[in-house]
């Protein structure tokens, strides 16, 4: 019955007949009251007693000198939808209200147009409190109720924060959690996950072949947070992030296997993960129904704030909007690593492995510092920028990555810190010292200055299979290219370069390209899906230097040199 008026009632809306009942629906103005939309929390009454309580109502109005007037039926509707009714209760209702009082009221038709309508208002209302309440499920704690926080939770994580070797505690207990070695990833991931509390959090891309362990070190580091900082998405709508409801601010987002993210970078989700790494919050302008408004539609501006920390892992490479706002580090994928996975593999299979981590301490030591201080400064700041060549634009971006590094190494060792008369935590060299294992690397990836792994075994590869005289040039439109002296072209495919190295065919596919981008090989063959042939144009040179200055040229007295 209940789908049979809806029919009727989406028949009677075209504007093209007399008899249109769906305009006896009059507007609900709904009086200041205690009992609004936004205080419907899902938990419905039975019909059955939704029923009973309208029709003592209806028998109310009856025994009145007059019938009810419009915004009286109205005003119950609204109650009974507040409540959870449904549209079978609407029909009951309707002819209740019908039996007791004729079409004085409008009708059938337009009474459950109305219903109908409310219903609608309702769900709209509901929906836009719950966004406009976000940020109360999270109230902002005055200075002092974060000081109260903080000191009840001292006496739980003092040993922890005091702790001369914390990072390499927090290394230890994720090696524990079945990660091996991925000492650099698990400094990494763990600082960045900390630098959720500044203002410019580090959003790192976690890069390499499947089955790496990329995901898996990342995912078991962040187990070190409590669940309600961490948000991890293995897939997501394209508007998912507007309209959730869990709080985005100094928070985690781990996005597992980000293909959508290379595929397609204008891609809506894309745009919104480069709003909330780029300017920390997202400002989203959509239109709702109004019935209110003379276009039927009014203009709604949510707004997510942050900021966040943002972490990717994928096979490959992002596209260039996306990848310039992050920090890029790729994992070990050697032969040596691959042994230590294994003989880890082997271990828990034997039962031999430690015993599951209580996690506990860790995340009271993260809840303790999200309570502040939440600001660090960088006294010898000076000195390590007029050091680094700028070589590259994205090292704009990428130095500063490097700061909020430091800063979030001052704030999660800030127990054997000082703080300045403003509150911040005074970073030292030490902190500099942690970022400069991680960074000196990274810097010299992104300008080409230092080799990845894969592609060093590759070159060297194909430098003990050049053992023939170089190919000749030709003049012909498709010339070959001569390598250095002593070297000739090597004819291999991708799952050969893989078996030889050990690091898989995709792993070495990728590594094949990357060589020839930085002009050490040369691939003479212009057909698709036929072997490399691979000729070397240039050595590696191992002499690079680092690109940041060493933690021991720097002076503890800050300012530039």
């Amino acid at each position: 019955m209940a789908d049979t008026v809806d029919a009727e009632l989406s028949k009677e809306s075209e504007p093209d007949g007399d008899n249109n009942a769906i305009n006896n629906v009059l507007p609900f103005v709904r009086p200041r009251s205690d009992r609004t939309a936004p205080e419907y929390d899902g938990n419905s009454v039975d019909d059955d007693e939704l029923l009973q309580r309208a029709v003592s109502q209806i028998e109310a109005w009856k025994s009145g000198p007059n019938p009810p007037s419009l915004t009286s039926v109205q005003q119950l509707f609204h109650e009974l939808i507040c409540d959870g009714g449904s549209r079978m209760l609407r029909d009951k209702v309707v002819d209740d209200i019908i039996a007791a009082f004729g079409a004085e009221l409008g009708g059938k038709r337009a009474l459950a147009g109305t219903w109908t309508q409310i219903a609608k208002d309702v769900a709209a209302e509901h929906a836009q409190a719950a966004r406009e309440g976000l940020d109360d499920e999270r109230p902002l704690l005055t200075v002092e109720q974060k000081a109260v926080l903080r000191d009840a939770l001292w006496p739980k994580v003092c040993e922890l924060a005091q702790a001369p070797d914390l990072l390499e505690r927090v290394v230890r207990q994720v090696q524990s959690m079945g990660v091996v070695n991925e000492r650099e990833l698990i400094t990494l991931i763990y600082l960045a996950a900390t630098s959720r509390v500044l203002n410019q959090p580090i959003n790192p891309v976690v890069k390499g072949a499947s089955s790496g362990g990329k995901s898996h070190t990342t995912k078991r580091t962040l187990e070190l947070l409590p669940p309600e900082f961490v948000n991890y998405l293995t897939s997501s709508s394209a508007l998912s992030l507007v309209y959730d409801d869990q709080p985005l601010a100094n928070t985690v987002l781990f996005v597992q296997e980000a293909n959508q993210l290379q595929a397609d970078e204008n891609s809506m989700f894309s745009m919104l993960l480069r709003s909330l790494i780029s300017e920390g919050r997202i400002v989203h302008q959509t239109t709702v129904e109004d019935p209110d408004s003379r276009t039927g539609r009014r203009v709604e501006r949510i707004v997510r704030e942050g900021p966040i920390a943002v972490m990717i892992t994928t096979t490959g490479e992002l596209h260039a909007e996306n990848e310039t706002r992050m920090l890029s580090f790729r994992v070990s994928e050697t032969q040596e690593q691959t042994r230590a996975v294994i003989e880890g593999l082997a271990a828990r299979a034997a039962g031999t492995d430690e015993d599951a981590a209580d996690l506990v301490i860790w995340h009271d030591f993260q809840r303790w510092i999200a309570l502040g201080p939440t600001d660090a400064v960088i006294p010898f700041a000076p000195q390590i920028a007029a050091k680094i060549p700028p070589s590259m634009v994205r090292f704009r971006r990428d130095v500063g990555s490097l700061f909020n590094f430091i800063k979030a190494s001052a704030i999660l060792h800030q127990a054997q810190r000082q703080v300045d008369d403003k509150g911040r935590v005074v970073a030292t060299l030490t902190d500099y010292r942690v970022a400069y294992s991680i960074f000196s690397k990274v810097l010299a990836e992104t300008s080409g200055e230092r080799v990845a792994d894969n592609v060093r075994l590759v070159v060297d590869l194909i430098v003990q299979h050049a053992a023939q005289p170089a190919t000749k040039p030709s003049d012909s439109r498709f010339a070959r290219v001569a390598g250095t002296a002593a070297s000739s072209e090597v004819v291999l495919s991708s799952e050969q370069i893989g078996t030889l190295t050990g690091i898989g065919k995709s792993a070495a596919h990728r590594a094949v390209r990357s060589a020839i981008d930085l002009g050490y090989l040369v691939n003479n063959e212009i057909k698709r899906g036929k072997p490399y042939r691979l000729v070397v144009r240039q050595h590696i040179n191992d002499a690079a230097a680092t690109l940041l200055p060493h933690p021991d040229t720097l002076s503890t007295e800050g300012g530039a040199p």
